[in-house]
């Protein structure tokens, strides 16, 4: 972001507080950008359309995404465990990120084959307790997205739900950043849902994850199986704010994509689907499926008082799902 660009300010030490973005003054007169009323005194609020070609321009002038949560645990490698520990670990993770790697190039004898040696050097370490149970996640988290590719569906969940419980002794024998990986394990758990045709399952439990990000006293996995549900906590403190956006970002990224393509699939039961969300606080995913309800129940007045409430805010917390109301807007 250039200093002639969108400069957000923050609302508060909230890390999902909404940010008012000044845009370029050839788009929209500031301060009114993003719906705030003008020096004037008045109330009048910015038109939808400008409301919409400000959050692009905010979206377009972010940072590009990176992998936040692997630098993080690759800190926590090197501070924790042993020289000997952390080689083994890094071997695991190694072969087991070429497999997953391979495996999205759809060369699946080739990816279970690095998750074969993965395993061996697994079976063969002297890794202390913890160190094993972290590298037992990293691999069984990442073959699980491996097998979700290769359709087997029920086996995926059974090695995400494993990796789960691992992250969770960790955490609680005191790695907390282990409550980030689960959230991880969780999206990956949508993207499973979203490969076998459970649209409306993987809408809920996207929609359920980027709420406790926003508001983290709303457990996310209450429409999951009960080993899913344990050990959810209030993360601020404990996951960094640019950490909780980045994976907040990558969420609602398939949370959009998710929403496609059962429109195309059953256009009637998106907004059926979309309606078993019932959050107790607002946020930004709260505004963005009673946009989509609104939308595709044809009813504007709704589509549009919900439409201002996801874009007056701007890109906050995550850009994908301002960007989805705002070429819908648009359109």
């Amino acid at each position: 972001m250039t200093p002639t660009d969108e400069a957000p300010r923050s609302a508060g030490d909230d890390p999902f507080a909404p940010r008012v973005f000044q845009v370029r003054a050839q788009a929209i007169a500031e301060p009114r950008a993003f719906g705030q009323p003008s020096d004037g005194g008045g109330a009048r609020e910015a038109p939808l359309e400008q409301l919409a070609r400000a959050c692009r321009e905010a979206s377009e002038a972010a940072a590009p995404a990176t992998d936040i949560l692997q630098l993080e645990l690759d800190r926590l490698l090197k501070g924790t465990f042993t020289a000997e520990d952390r080689a083994t670990l890094a071997n695991v993770q190694r072969l087991a990120d070429e497999g997953l790697a391979v495996a999205m190039t759809h060369r699946l004898d080739a990816a279970a084959s690095r998750f074969l040696r993965a395993n061996r050097v697994l079976e063969e370490s002297a890794l202390g307790p913890q160190a094993r149970g972290l590298a037992e996640s990293l691999l069984w988290g990442r073959e699980a997205e491996s097998e979700t590719r290769a359709g087997r569906y029920e086996w995926a969940a059974e090695l995400m739900e494993a990796a789960f419980d691992r992250d969770l002794v960790a955490e609680e024998a005191g790695l907390e950043l282990l409550l980030a990986d689960r959230i991880r394990l969780v999206h990956a758990r949508l993207r499973l849902d979203r490969a076998r045709g459970r649209f409306g399952e993987a809408l809920l439990l996207g929609a359920g994850l980027l709420q406790y990000l926003e508001r983290p006293d709303e457990p996310p996995c209450m429409s999951l199986r009960p080993a899913w549900r344990r050990g959810w906590r209030d993360h601020r403190g404990v996951i960094d704010a640019a950490l909780a956006a980045d994976l907040h970002r990558q969420v609602a990224e398939d949370q959009v994509a998710v929403l496609a393509a059962l429109e195309a699939k059953d256009l009637a039961a998106a907004a059926i689907e979309l309606r078993r969300f019932s959050p107790a606080q607002p946020s930004q995913i709260v505004h963005w499926t009673q946009f989509q309800v609104a939308r595709l129940d044809g009813e504007a007045a709704r589509r549009n008082e919900a439409a201002r409430a996801v874009l007056a805010a701007g890109p906050r917390p995550s850009a994908p799902l301002c960007n989805s109301v705002a070429a819908a807007v648009l359109a």
